[in-house]
């Protein structure tokens, strides 16, 4: 099966490459502004924000599905409309589509417990981009699949997993906090998820998250859960 993952230089982007590689899939990933460090069949370079280059790749690659594990943070361009351009390219090619979210469409107010049912109530420009996302994508591809995850750790590689470092070393100034409750995920298991998400039949909206509901400043202390759902379904609590 060939898999074009869109965000391949990123941390999850480069898991899924190797997973997908390992699992002996056509792996051609793409990257805006350099290739990564894995190892994919092709590199192709893409920005989300050009719809003619974007049915190029597609056309050239012919995948069997597309993940879009791209990010673009709070840039609305970017993370709200790029992945609204990829469905529409994705479906007019009859390319099944897996786009990954974030629970940050998700304010915490008023709740402890998300389920797919749930409704995006996003807090934050990020969460409103990608609420905005969620609802393009489904949409103009009614038969992808929405993923949502958490905090993405693992291997002391991630951009969370550094900055409490930095912060532990006194590198860097800022601060965490109780507030945030989050369901920290390992980019393997995510990856993993993914690509099962990927090789079968399941449509629609799916959380994929840890299981342990934690805050930022005390990472070992479970508190009430802000985000819920495990691989491959929900979790109701």
């Amino acid at each position: 099966m060939t898999i074009l993952i869109v965000g391949g230089s990123g941390f999850l982007g480069s898991e899924l490459i190797r997973q997908a590689r390992t699992a002996g899939h056509t792996t051609v990933a793409t990257y805006a502004t350099g290739p990564g460090r894995s190892s994919p069949t092709a590199w192709c370079p893409l920005d989300l924000r050009d719809a003619g280059r974007l049915d190029a790749v597609i056309a050239d690659v012919n995948p069997a599905v597309v993940i879009n594990a791209s990010s673009g943070g709070a840039d609305w361009a970017v993370t709200a409309e790029g992945p609204l351009q990829l469905a529409i390219v994705a479906a007019r090619h009859g390319t099944r589509m897996v786009h990954v979210s974030s629970d940050a469409v998700f304010s915490g107010a008023g709740r402890v417990h998300y389920d797919e049912s749930c409704l995006p109530d996003p807090a934050t420009p990020y969460g409103a981009a990608k609420a905005a996302a969620e609802t393009g994508v489904l949409a103009v591809h009614p038969k992808a699949v929405v993923a949502r995850t958490s905090l993405i750790i693992g291997h002391g590689s991630s951009e969370h997993e550094q900055l409490v470092h930095q912060l532990a070393a006194g590198t860097v100034d800022g601060a965490l906090f109780t507030a945030d409750i989050r369901c920290p995920v390992h980019v393997s298991d995510l990856a993993t998820g993914l690509l099962e998400l990927a090789s079968g039949g399941a449509t629609g909206i799916h959380h994929l998250a840890g299981t342990d509901a934690l805050n930022r400043h005390v990472p070992c202390q479970v508190h009430l859960f802000r985000f819920c759902g495990v691989l491959w379904g929900p979790r109701r609590m």
